[in-house]
């Protein structure tokens, strides 16, 4: 048996009202809700989708998300050229994680985050330090170079809209 964590998911962007039925589908698959302890969401159409946006964005989340990840349903945000933003619980060890997609990246942009369900990133000291040693020892490129490793340089989560 797979391990289970508490997860959400923001997902934006745009998609055409005549390709939204996959997204559909998979959203009803998963037995996401759109609240903590509420009974899964299984939209019947496109308006649905746009009546259950929070803050513009459609926000799904589970307490019982396979390794606290929505597989399937990021690789279909990702071939619907649709942008999201996951947050995973920490779990035996490992940190909780923001993972961000937004169309034209290869990989998904995973780092760690806070164990509150919030969007803050989270980083190590030892590589802060590595960069203010940068800094003191007058490598101003490396200091630079390590600071910019430390902050994306990540587009906002567009809305969520169907046109």
């Amino acid at each position: 048996m797979s391990e289970r964590y508490c997860a959400w998911i923001r997902i934006g962007g745009r998609i055409e009202r005549a390709k939204v039925e996959p997204l559909l589908e998979e959203i009803r698959r998963n037995g996401v809700k759109l609240d903590w302890c509420q009974p899964p969401f299984e939209p019947a159409g496109p308006d649905e989708l746009l009546a259950a946006r929070s803050d513009g964005w459609l926000w799904l989340c589970d307490e019982e998300a396979r390794y606290g990840e929505f597989t399937e349903l990021e690789e279909l945000c990702r071939k619907l050229g649709l942008s999201y933003r996951r947050h995973s619980e920490a779990w035996c060890g490992e940190d909780a994680v923001l993972v961000d997609w937004r169309p034209g990246m290869k990989e998904p942009l995973v780092q760690r985050s806070s164990t509150e369900h919030t969007d803050a990133v989270l980083v190590l000291e030892e590589e802060v330090r590595r960069a203010l040693t940068a800094l003191e020892t007058g490598k101003t490129k490396e200091a630079i170079h390590q600071l910019k490793k430390l902050c994306s340089d990540l587009p906002e989560l567009p809305l969520f809209e169907l046109v």
